[in-house]
């Protein structure tokens, strides 16, 4: 029984309070009436979440916003002198202990919250603490992998972020080419897989094959704009950033292909729609 994670486990024993579900080793999960169909028969498989309440297994059919060894944004449902109370997305909250906290959590606001397994107690608990930019082996990413992003917070070097709900990157400074803001998410790329491990994002698309995304945000922006922007090829950086959200690497790559495509005249300090 994978505790934290989704099982999919069998119906063993129906009684009035709910079912009683089994994994492969005979271990077992109560699953409450609210949760079962009431066409469920025994010998059925169900895919479950299995979470400990009062030291037994329980499972629901409530999705986790984060399982073990996942990140999530968590709402704080109650703040404690011992710990706090976070919104799990499943009937019970997740508890993240005064010790765990990176700052004290204050009930309402929202947090980035790391689930794992306590090696001593051996509970499902909470944390707020940690590692920046840690070291991986085996990534299951390549350059150019399309991934879910969450803001974690802005350093010296730019954006720390968690991929994929599993992994800590970073966004470069320099590749931030719009407003961003703390435990928002986004759609980013893998840019660099370094050799200690660590993980470099970017939240644009890089290469040729990428072009036709920022052709189309151009596009849109000229029938948005009746037909003309004030930035051409001969722009500063930051002025096509402010209006673009993009590079001006990327900016002339995609003016190019649309000026060959007969989509657009380029003048000294402009674009226009044809």
């Amino acid at each position: 029984m994978n505790i934290g994670k989704t099982n999919t486990l069998k119906i063993s024993e129906h009684n009035s309070s709910g079912l009683i579900l089994v994994d492969e080793n005979g271990e077992k999960a109560f699953l409450p009436k609210i949760f079962a169909s009431e066409s469920s028969l025994i010998g059925d498989e169900m895919e479950v979440f299995v979470y400990q309440d009062d030291d037994k297994l329980k499972a629901t059919t409530e999705k986790a916003n984060a399982e073990v060894g996942e990140f999530a944004v968590m709402t704080c449902v109650q703040s404690l002198p011992s710990g706090a109370f976070m919104d799990w997305g499943i009937i019970k909250d997740l508890f993240v202990p005064y010790k765990q906290q990176k700052s004290k959590i204050v009930e309402g606001k929202r947090y980035l919250v790391y689930v794992y397994v306590d090696e001593i107690l051996g509970l499902i608990t909470g944390t707020t603490k940690f590692k920046r930019n840690p070291q991986y082996e085996n990534l299951p990413f390549k350059k150019g992998d399309k991934v879910n992003l969450i803001l974690m917070g802005e350093s010296e070097l730019g954006w720390n972020v968690v991929i994929n709900k599993e992994y800590i990157g970073l966004i470069y400074a320099s590749d931030v080419y719009k407003k961003l803001y703390p435990l928002s998410e986004e759609l980013g790329y893998i840019k660099t897989i370094r050799e200690d491990g660590k993980i470099d994002v970017s939240l644009q698309p890089e290469g040729y094959e990428n072009i036709d995304e920022f052709q189309k945000i151009i596009l849109e922006k000229l029938q948005q704009n009746y037909g003309l922007l004030y930035v051409s090829d001969k722009s500063d950086p930051e002025e096509i950033k402010q209006e673009l959200q993009m590079s001006k690497k990327n900016f002339k790559k995609a003016i190019g292909g649309l000026y060959k495509d007969k989509k657009i005249e380029i003048f000294e300090d402009k674009i226009r729609l044809i």
